[in-house]
């Protein structure tokens, strides 16, 4: 009974808060928060530039360095995303999609470094999500002219308005919520994990099951979660056209 009081009042303990904040400063009155979400997001963009500035070193027309072979399949392999997607008219996507993935695996991976992945901020994905939207009404816009803009909203029936603009609301918040609710799950199920079996287990299990079950939650969710994150991304961008 003593051991079982003693981990529920260590279970109390547990928590789950949103992101830290990192640093605040005044300007001209307004107060300027960056969180731990902020911080985090540049650590990443440091270290893509990093790696992509030694991959694109010195390339060569015949790739004869396996430093450019991984380079041209990566090139390859984002090209070939948004070709089978979105179509061949739309491979200036390419660096956009490849950005995009790259920014969420790298985020949601973190939490391997005992960081916060920025994905499981709302704000984050959110913002992607946002982008997402503005970038599907220019294609809508580009496509089909201010008529054909508006015209969309209204087919097939002009009752249909108030259904299609919020048709349009609903993808990006669905495709941020989807992305964030998956990442954060997946952050909090591994903390409760560690925690019941430090408490609970010793030995191998509590160091073996959580490196397995990381395999999924930090490794495999985080790659699938980027990958369905773009391809609604260039979904929702291409199926926008308007004829």
């Amino acid at each position: 009974m003593q051991e079982l009081s003693g981990l529920i009042n260590v279970a109390a303990e547990f928590t789950v808060e949103g992101p830290l904040q990192s640093l605040s400063f005044n300007i001209g009155g307004w107060e300027v928060i960056i969180s731990e979400s902020i911080v985090v997001q540049w650590l990443v963009m440091v270290i893509l530039a990093v790696v992509f500035f030694i991959l694109g070193r010195n390339l060569k027309v015949r790739a004869t360095s396996r430093r450019q072979m991984a380079a041209e399949y990566i090139v390859g392999f984002f090209r070939g995303m948004v070709n089978d997607t979105m179509g061949v008219k739309y491979k200036k996507y390419t660096a956009y999609i490849g950005a995009l993935f790259c920014m969420s695996l790298i985020s949601s991976l973190m939490g391997l470094l005992g960081l916060r992945a920025p994905t499981s901020d709302l704000s984050v994905v959110a913002t992607w999500g946002i982008i997402t939207f503005i970038l599907t009404q220019r294609n809508k816009l580009k496509t089909g002219g201010i008529k054909g803009f508006f015209k969309g909203f209204i087919e097939p029936m002009p009752f249909m308005l108030p259904f299609n603009i919020i048709g349009e609301i609903a993808n990006p918040v669905s495709q941020s919520l989807r992305h964030f609710a998956n990442i954060l799950a997946g952050s909090v199920v591994g903390g409760l994990i560690y925690f019941a079996l430090g408490n609970v287990a010793d030995g191998l299990a509590s160091i073996g099951v959580p490196a397995i079950l990381s395999l999924y939650f930090d490794l495999f969710s985080s790659f699938i979660q980027a990958y369905i994150f773009c391809t609604l991304t260039m979904a929702y961008v291409s199926m926008a056209e308007c004829e």
